[in-house]
């Protein structure tokens, strides 16, 4: 497991490390107006893939060892286009009737739609593909579509000459595509055509746990993602793109959380033992805050010419949306950590309402803070909702495991096991060369 956390890890240092040069290219070619539209662009496909993961989420990744993955297939596939293409004309009126609630950027319908539609279906297939515990081919995967995406964004600003979003837009899309198609082909054994008798009841538990997840995801994505739309409806689209690139950068920070989440609830799906979860959460709680910790003190220590070097003077706010965001990104990244536990042990209802706490002060905190100060502000509202959310998962945690304030202190046992399993992974390395 430790092996796949590291595999896990490393791809996504690969990806961010990428992402962070195609933010520096789209900062400096594109400009901060074209850039907030890029990112209301991605908004707009999030809260698409929001209902779409009723059923083609994560409750795919809890269901494939208790129903097979054929039969988890079809019903997402399904349900996938025909809600991308419903949830897309509905948020498109949506902005027609009341411009003030639009989520698609005006004149993106169309490339919102399509990329919606191939983004949710590789989703489809990720799930599966994690449900198996096929880390290493989502990994893969993913490490392609990044590289893919580069390359293209590449190809659109110094071949085509594309200085619109539309140059990242394109690069966004053939990436995904050319993963779509990958997955499908590592996913393809497992295909195997089953009978779909009992396809009611299935489907029944699909919504039963979808639904639990996807109100955590679709309350946590609001809370990652509102203020975007705040700031774009008080401000200006330049500011937009200056918020987008600071959470862009201190959100990378969630890498370790991110892959050790994302093993954690792989591992707890197919795991029984509720002690072997907690010692297993309890354990990368502790890694993760302190090696966000150390990064986020790191971003904080650059001085601020390191940003407008990197990404030029229109984004000489940086700094100070990252300042704004530190406490709310530490803390946040435990909450990944035992939002895993917490859909591991079937009990995903504690995330939704942990996610629904810290709507409340996205919106709350949002309508007062932006108006009054901007980006700033939407840094202040997301650390005080990040925070919320944690400290309600943090109680209940405590509660389920029975633990105590000592149980949070690294102990030499775990030091000296992440270091056993460190030489194991270099020892088997040494003897493949």
């Amino acid at each position: 497991m430790f092996k796949k956390i590291l595999g896990t890890l490393g791809t996504r240092l690969v990806n961010a490390a990428l992402a962070l040069i195609a933010a520096s290219l789209n900062a400096n070619y594109l400009g901060a107006e074209n850039v907030g539209t890029i990112y209301l662009i991605i908004f707009s496909v999030t809260i698409i893939q929001l209902f779409n993961n009723f059923v083609g989420g994560g409750a795919l990744v809890y269901l494939v060892p208790r129903a097979g993955v054929f039969r988890l297939f079809v019903p997402a596939v399904i349900w996938t286009f025909v809600i991308t293409i419903s949830a897309s004309f509905l948020l498109f009126f949506l902005g027609e009737a009341t411009p003030a609630l639009g989520i698609i950027p005006k004149g993106y319908l169309g490339p919102v739609l399509f990329l919606a539609l191939v983004i949710s279906f590789s989703s489809v297939n990720y799930m599966l593909l994690l449900g198996q515990e096929k880390v290493r081919a989502y990994n893969m995967i993913n490490l392609l579509q990044i590289s893919t995406l580069f390359i293209l964004l590449l190809v659109s600003l110094f071949w085509l000459h594309i200085r619109t979003a539309m140059a990242y837009y394109w690069a966004m899309f053939g990436s995904y595509i050319i993963a779509w198609v990958i997955s499908l082909y590592m996913l393809a054994p497992s295909l195997k055509p089953e009978p779909l008798t009992g396809m009611k009841k299935l489907l029944g538990e699909i919504f039963r746990f979808g639904t639990y997840i996807q109100f955590a995801n679709i309350f946590q994505q609001l809370n990652y993602r509102l203020s975007l739309k705040f700031v774009d409806l008080f401000t200006e689209r330049a500011a937009v793109g200056v918020l987008s690139v600071g959470m862009t950068l201190s959100e990378g920070l969630w890498l370790v959380s991110r892959s050790m989440a994302m093993v954690q609830y792989a591992r707890l799906s197919n795991e029984m033992d509720n002690n072997y979860a907690v010692r297993l959460t309890l354990a990368f709680i502790k890694i993760t805050w302190i090696l966000t910790f150390a990064g986020m003190l790191l971003l904080l220590l650059l001085p601020a010419q390191v940003y407008t070097t990197v990404f030029g003077q229109q984004f000489s706010g940086l700094r100070m949306v990252i300042a704004s965001l530190a406490i709310g990104i530490v803390t946040l990244s435990i909450s990944m950590i035992l939002s895993g536990f917490f859909s591991g042990i079937n009990k995903p209802y504690h995330n939704t309402i942990s996610s629904a706490i810290g709507l409340v002060f996205t919106i709350g905190l949002g309508f007062l803070l932006i108006p009054a100060w901007g980006i700033a502000g939407a840094g202040i509202a997301a650390s005080v909702s990040y925070t919320m959310a944690t400290l309600y998962q943090f109680i209940i945690f405590i509660r389920l495991a029975k633990l105590s304030p000592r149980d949070f202190l690294l102990t030499k046992s775990e030091i000296n096991q992440l270091l056993t399993e460190i030489r194991k992974i270099k020892a088997k390395t040494a003897n493949l060369n």
